[in-house]
């Protein structure tokens, strides 16, 4: 085959087109290579611009060749509409031609391969012109742009506004995706269930913060329809709870000391009573706004965090501690004592039950101990039974069926008129407007404090049930979210009437186990006790106390789980003594003072961990270049001579003097131990960040190590914002970098170590001529330094060392890299 190629034919890609041209042609022609005479590619400017090469004897110079020739060559096929088409449909036949018509085929490959590239580029100006110029992101935008790209901003407003919408209203979420066959039905029956538990519950719990009878089932109306606006979960049944009822009992008991004497806060006895009563009302909504006030702004500032801080144990403990004192605040109406308000301490308690031991009352013992058997076997059957038997329903209709069968006994033996107490007659109807009268707030201690407590409980409470729910059916739970929720919720109740509501644990398992799918559940439920409050309040006149008392005591023996205290004595004895002090704090000092010393146990745990971090001498594990614990793995290889330490915290103001009092506790230990301390290497890797303070404390170890002790101080493995710190200081900067000064930077070990033919010994002067830095990004990296630096400080040769000594160092370079991180 022969190729007619100038070199002026070859500007720009001719050498790629004639070489392409001829690999084509000898491939799918099958001419022989000899030939081949085509000029080969990066030639063309050794041939001189007049000079051709000259084809076999038997080939015609291809500029000869006619119109009609090429016609003949190309065939006249009806198929291909221009020479170009035809010559592709040529090539792509592979048929087997002469020599001189392979010629003129190499001529027009190349000719073709021109014509195509130039399409290329029109084409490819084409799309960058419709990128840049037509796309309105790059471009102006013009009148032609397209309707598509107008209907998608469109639409991404659209999605972005209701992003906001959903952020900010929740229901908006779950009200855009409802299905009404779906969940209609379970959502109806959800809060139906509810609804049987939170009308006798309500009415119990107000009792127990010692406020008249409509607070509680006001608590249950309109928060629960505030929450299901702006809540993220969608089974948390909002309403009064047992704790938050005895902290408002206990800090209104302090606040109103006149408050002890009434027994029956919907009916008190003589004007100092009702005056006193008007007041602890009063100050009980004037808690519920500050407490909705301290939610809200908690959630705004997006303090949800802040839960983190409060360990299981703690928690645990307090509401250990805080259901015994709900139970034995009840007791006497269980078995009927005659015993007054005692303070919220279990000796208090004590004194006030041993005092009032004559005034006990066999029916009604017999009445209260009946209904809490009832309630608590209707409890557990329903909890043992399958999730499709129907006696799955007895846990949900406990507490309306002992309040029906109370009210039907009294009712039915008129026991009102033989001394049996009972709830009496309270207020129904709407609620009253109290917004006028919640300022000015109230400056006493204890108010200040038990909003405190309400707040901080209903956050705990709400969020830890919330958190379950929503991991159970698989949504995300925004807990900054349920704060302004929860505030929200009480901020509107406080101007109804209401008392703090918050999550109930009990009746947000009914809402879930009886298939709530949204918030609409909780709609239903409030609208039942919306119907109960205007119409069905004359009934609960003959509700027997014995019978609420039963119901506040089988609702928070659930909470009393010893068996989670058995498990933290197992696990942990740090944990089960924290349960042990946050217990027996709540017991003998009140549900306030008890949480106070929750918290305060937490706080301390975490500065504790926080002052004192873990500080480990590290050793390599035989055969890798990874670096263990010599504690936890005790077969890791110490180095000799070299000391490495690994802080597992940041460090900082609270924990620096520890960090500098364990380098120098380990750095003595060697010594005492009689082995020799030449490097002292700190492993950062955990360490993600360094304060001032810190600072000043690591330029006084480096200080002390380096100069006083004549070691070498050695990092590995810092992140960049360590590494910024450390470049904010000169003096530290300098020691870690005597060569650069400032101006080092962290750098890996040199190549040359890593290769496996060579020696730490041949390789010493070449290291500590290029490189002086005490910055390593490994452990390793530190290591293979320190051996340089011990041969070089004790003017030794590696076979000057023990044999154990000498085989470590020889095999360091030679470490087979196990892992990815080795370290």
């Amino acid at each position: 085959m022969a190729g007619v190629v100038s070199s002026d034919e070859e500007g720009g890609g001719g050498d790629y087109a004639n070489a392409v041209g001829s690999s084509q042609v000898r491939r799918r022609w099958h001419v022989p290579k000899e030939h081949d005479v085509t000029t080969p590619p990066g030639s063309a400017a050794k041939v001189p611009p007049t000079t051709t090469t000259k084809p076999p004897p038997d080939v015609e110079q291809p500029q000869q060749e006619s119109s009609s020739s090429r016609r003949a060559l190309f065939g006249s096929r009806a198929g291909p509409a221009t020479e170009d088409e035809a010559l592709q449909g040529r090539l792509e036949d592979g048929e087997t031609k002469s020599p001189s018509e392979a010629v003129l085929f190499a001529s027009e490959v190349k000719r073709f391969s021109k014509q195509s590239l130039a399409r290329g580029t029109q084409q490819i100006r084409k799309k960058l012109h419709r990128f840049f110029v037509d796309n309105p992101a790059y471009g102006a935008d013009s009148e032609d742009e397209d309707e598509g790209e107008k209907k998608k901003k469109k639409k991404r407003r659209g999605a972005m506004a209701v992003f906001w919408i959903q952020l900010v209203l929740p229901c908006v979420a779950w009200l855009r995706t409802y299905k009404v066959r779906s969940f209609l039905a379970a959502d109806i029956i959800a809060g139906l269930s509810v609804a049987m538990m939170v009308v006798p519950q309500s009415i119990s719990y107000a009792a127990l913060a010692g406020l008249p009878s409509e607070f509680g089932l006001y608590t249950a109306l309109l928060p629960v329809f505030v929450y299901a606006v702006f809540g993220s979960s969608r089974q948390l049944a909002v309403g009064p709870v047992a704790i938050v009822s005895l902290l408002m009992k206990e800090g209104l008991h302090k606040a109103i000391p006149a408050s002890l004497a009434i027994q029956d806060p919907n009916n008190p006895q003589g004007d100092d009573q009702l005056e006193a009563q008007q007041q602890y009302n009063l100050m009980a909504v004037q808690i519920t706004f500050v407490v909705g006030l301290i939610e809200v702004v908690m959630g705004l500032l997006r303090l949800g965090f802040l839960t983190n801080f409060l360990s299981h144990s703690v928690i645990l403990g307090f509401t250990h501690g805080s259901a015994i004192l709900i139970g034995l605040s009840q007791l006497k109406h269980v078995i009927g004592i005659k015993a007054g308000n005692a303070k919220g301490t279990l000796q208090d308690m004590i004194k006030a039950y041993s005092k009032a031991g004559g005034t006990f009352d066999w029916r009604v013992l017999v009445m209260g101990l009946s209904f809490l058997a009832i309630l608590v076997a209707m409890k557990e059957t329903g909890k043992r039974a399958d999730s499709r038997s129907p006696l799955k329903w007895l846990r949900t209709v406990g507490p309306l069926t002992v309040s029906v069968l109370g009210i039907a006994i009294c009712y039915g033996a008129r026991l009102d008129t033989y001394g049996i107490p009972l709830v009496g007659k309270f207020k129904g109807g709407f609620p009253d407007v109290t917004y006028g009268k919640i300022f000015p707030l109230s400056s006493e201690v204890s108010f200040i404090t038990t909003s405190f407590s309400c707040a901080i409980v209903g956050l705990l409470e709400s969020v830890s049930i919330a958190k379950r729910l929503a991991a159970k059916n698989k949504y995300h739970l925004y807990p900054n979210q349920e704060l302004r929720a929860l505030g929200m919720s009480n901020l509107v109740g406080a101007g109804f009437s209401a008392y703090p509501a918050t999550g109930s644990f009990s009746r947000s398992a009914v809402s879930n186990d009886t298939g709530c799918k949204t918030q609409l559940g909780g709609c239903v439920t409030a609208v039942i006790v919306l119907v109960t409050v205007l119409f069905i309040t004359k009934p609960f006149y003959y509700m027997p106390m014995s019978g609420l008392g039963a119901i506040v005591i089988s609702g928070v023996l659930g909470l009393l789980d010893f068996e989670e205290a058995l498990y933290l004595f197992r696990m942990n004895k740090v944990d089960f003594l924290v349960w042990m002090a946050s217990f027996l704090g709540t017991l003998f000092l009140g549900a306030e003072l008890g949480l106070a010393i929750a918290i305060g146990l937490a706080l301390l745990f975490v500065i504790y961990e926080s002052a004192f971090p873990p500080i480990v001498e590290l050793g390599r594990l035989q055969g890798t270049t990874v670096y263990r614990s010599l504690k936890q793995y005790p077969h890791a290889k110490r180095l000799p001579s070299v000391v490495i330490l690994r802080v597992g915290a940041p460090i900082y103001f609270a924990n620096c003097s520890y960090v500098r009092e364990m380098f120098e506790y380990f750095v003595e230990k060697h010594e005492r131990l009689g082995q020799t301390v030449k490097v002292v290497i700190m492993e950062m890797s955990p360490v993600s960040h360094v304060d001032a303070t810190a600072m000043h404390a690591l330029n006084e170890m480096m200080e002390d190590f380096v100069e006083n002790r004549n070691l070498k101080f050695m990092i590995a493995n810092p992140n960049q914002q360590v590494v910024r710190s450390l470049q904010h200081d000169r003096k530290v900067w300098a020691m870690l970098n005597p060569g650069e000064g400032v101006a080092g930077n962290l750098r890996a070990f040199p190549e040359e170590l890593e290769d496996d033919s060579s020696t730490l010994r041949d390789r010493e002067n070449l290291y500590y001529g290029s490189h002086d830095s005490n910055l390593f990004v490994r452990v390793h990296d530190a290591v293979k330094e320190s051996a340089l630096y011990c041969c070089k400080e004790n003017g030794k040769d590696l076979g000057d060392f023990d044999e154990n000594s000498r085989q470590f160092f020889e095999d360091l370079p030679k470490t087979r890299e196990k892992g990815s991180r080795g370290e």
